[in-house]
């Protein structure tokens, strides 16, 4: 996806001069006294080089401001540059509704100007959005479309970068002669012209397109070629991307040694360049990469070194929230005291005026008294509008925090979903099972996981203490305790691993001066894929499971993982079911919601009868009946814990 957001960029950032510090760049925004074009290109650069690559959300946020001044300023231009801006930012983030709403905006103000550069430019932008969502067929129209623009205005290096994107949609769409064609087409191109930039873009992209394919000797070769380029140019994170996808060629090889070497590769050079989310990302592979060779404890070490990049992220969210609440409190602080030094000016006013009438009857010379006073009440009021000023600026200051807050939660859900087993991974284990998975807030404190260990696939529902960014924190610890449990003791009985990662929570927290009294409930499942033997342990929350057409249920130990009075070894049941029998894991958070005629409780009565009396849909279906009656049965009331239901039909 990298490469095609070269060319999204390029018409926006195209023209701008070398980089200089981001707070020069801001003094001259902030100048009023300077020609708006002049604010408006410093802007321009504060989003572009300062913040689209390493913090879209920040961009984003300033390019509103950046558009809104091109709306004063009547500039149709810098309109479509923040627009263009705020839809890459957007693409960035996931967000792929809005950044079609705001890249489809762009294109409709530069078919009004008759702007053929801008036309092209956003065309290919709503490419690369639908190019993302796998609606490739919408993709390459669009790209088509752009193509012919920029072929009339004969700009090379756009055209080969267009061809790149042409080449990598045809792989998507597994239409590999094409897709070499076109890569084929932009690496002649950008010889022609000298771009490496281009060169290595092409190489790569036809390695990846070669190696999709199956034909590893060319994805080898055609990679290793690109590697010099991307160094020519110093585009890091090209050369990340080149690293990832020789690991996985050698991964693909059975290359183990050499698999990981690349990724490390990858890894050293997202930590030089400062790309969190790159560090995060490569810090995974190499978990799964250990994890598959079975270093548990180098893989284990790089899932602690995903963890912390995660915590990172929360301590910086911290540090925004007192900043937020202080400028909150200063300015209700300076509010209050205006006011009142505006009210008592008021009435010195109004006292002063009534005076005036009866000086200027009685005495000639009272004008001149008035006059006097009237300067001074000027002055006064010149100081009041400079505190109000003061007063609004600390308000924006508010507000822009409080934005990039949010898009830090936001994008800390992101990262909360990266450590849940992805969907897919889930259904390659069971082909017929569901998740229904809705945290109250942004952050959730109720998740799920899996490991698999030989024949036996580990498979479990947790809620931690809490919800939203604590609950999410705890289920941090906790997540972590169940790997380690797993990964690094070896631990497959499910009683046993409940045994471990109490032990293990409770020394995490016990490393605090505080008195800490967080923990989880549990239901873990261990599955024999040949045998269908299950076996189960649960703290606090029961197994429900329907074999042939009874619905039957295995009580929890009553206690949590973490602290508790008399602690007792959890215990293991074991249960033979057949096949096209089906059991349930879960939460609390579905039964304990509010709702209905009389705003009461859902409760679990219902909840085994639905699941009973849907057991013979299929699982999707399953999934959209129970999330259905959920929204109908809380209708307008408040959501008011995480929900999380798993069901599996063997």
């Amino acid at each position: 996806m990298r490469n095609k957001l070269l060319i999204v960029l390029l018409f926006i950032a195209a023209g701008l001069p070398a980089q200089v510090k981001i707070d020069s760049l801001f003094k001259v925004w902030k100048d009023t006294s300077r020609a708006d074009t002049v604010r408006m290109k410093a802007m321009q650069r504060i989003c572009i080089q300062g913040y689209l690559y390493s913090k879209p959300d920040s961009a984003y946020y300033y390019a509103n401001d950046l558009y809104k001044l091109a709306i004063q300023s009547n500039s149709k231009i810098f309109q479509v540059i923040a627009l263009n801006i705020q839809g890459a930012s957007c693409s960035m983030r996931g967000d792929n509704v809005h950044a079609i709403e705001y890249f489809t905006r762009s294109l409709k103000i530069t078919e009004n100007m008759g702007d053929q550069k801008g036309m092209s430019a956003a065309l290919n932008n709503i490419g690369v959005i639908y190019d993302g969502q796998e609606e490739y067929a919408k993709a390459r129209d669009y790209y088509e479309r752009a193509l012919k623009i920029i072929e009339k205005m004969g700009n090379k290096r756009s055209i080969a970068l267009s061809y790149v994107n042409l080449g990598n949609v045809s792989r998507s769409l597994k239409e590999y002669e094409k897709s070499i064609d076109y890569h084929e087409r932009s690496l002649a191109l950008s010889e022609e012209i000298k771009d490496d930039a281009g060169i290595g873009v092409a190489l790569h992209s036809m390695a990846v397109a070669y190696y999709e394919m199956g034909n590893d000797a060319k994805a080898l070769d055609l990679n290793s070629r690109s590697i010099p380029y991307y160094e020519k140019v110093g585009d890091q994170q090209g050369l990340m991307e080149v690293y990832n996808n020789l690991g996985q060629v050698y991964d693909r090889k059975g290359d183990n040694e050499k698999s990981i070497a690349y990724n490390k590769l990858a890894l050293k050079i997202s930590q030089e360049a400062g790309i969190a989310a790159s560090v995060r990302e490569a810090n995974k592979s190499l978990y799964e990469s250990y994890k598959k060779t079975g270093r548990y404890k180098d893989a284990l070490e790089m899932y602690e070194s995903y963890i912390t990049m995660r915590d990172s992220i929360k301590n910086e969210e911290s540090q925004e929230e007192m900043m937020k609440q202080e400028l909150s409190y200063n300015f209700e602080k300076q509010k209050a005291l205006d006011e009142k030094e505006h009210e008592k000016q008021l009435a010195v006013a109004a006292e002063k005026e009534k005076k005036q009438r009866v000086i200027s009857v009685a005495v000639g010379t009272g004008l001149f008294l008035v006059l006097l006073f009237a300067v001074f009440v000027v002055k006064r009021l010149q100081l009041t509008r400079k505190q109000k000023y003061i007063i609004e600026h600390q308000k924006d200051l508010v507000e822009e925090k409080q934005k990039e807050i949010l898009a830090s939660i936001t994008y800390a859900k992101r990262l909360q979903e990266a450590i849940l087993p992805p969907e897919n991974a889930v259904k390659e284990q069971f082909p017929e099972s569901f998740i229904l998975y809705k945290p109250k807030d942004i952050v959730a404190g109720d998740f799920y996981w899996m490991e698999k260990a030989g024949d036996v696939v580990l498979i479990a529902v947790a809620d931690c203490t809490g919800h939203g960014v604590p609950g999410a924190m705890v289920s941090v610890v906790c997540s972590n305790a169940l790997n380690r449990a797993v990964l690094e003791f070896g631990i497959t009985d499910p009683g046993k691993i409940l045994d471990k990662t109490r032990e293990l929570v409770l020394d995490t927290f016990a490393k605090s001066d505080k008195d800490v009294k967080d923990g989880m409930d549990i239901s873990l499942a261990s599955v024999n894929s040949k045998t269908l033997e299950i076996k189960w342990a649960g703290a606090n929350n029961p197994l429900w499971y329907i074999e042939g057409p009874e619905f039957k249920e295995i009580t929890a130990n009553k206690q949590p993982i973490g602290s508790s009075i008399n602690p007792q070894p959890f215990t293991t049941h074991t249960l033979k079911l057949n096949k096209g029998d089906q059991f349930f894991l879960f939460t609390d958070g579905y039964a304990d919601q509010f709702g209905g005629d009389k705003g009461k409780k859902f409760k679990s009565k219902p909840i085994k009868e639905l699941l009973q009396q849907n057991a013979g849909l299929a699982a999707t279906e399953q999934k959209q009946k129970l999330e259905l009656i959920f929204t109908e049965w809380k209708t307008n009331i408040e959501q008011v814990d995480d929900v999380c239901i798993l069901g599996v039909r063997l």
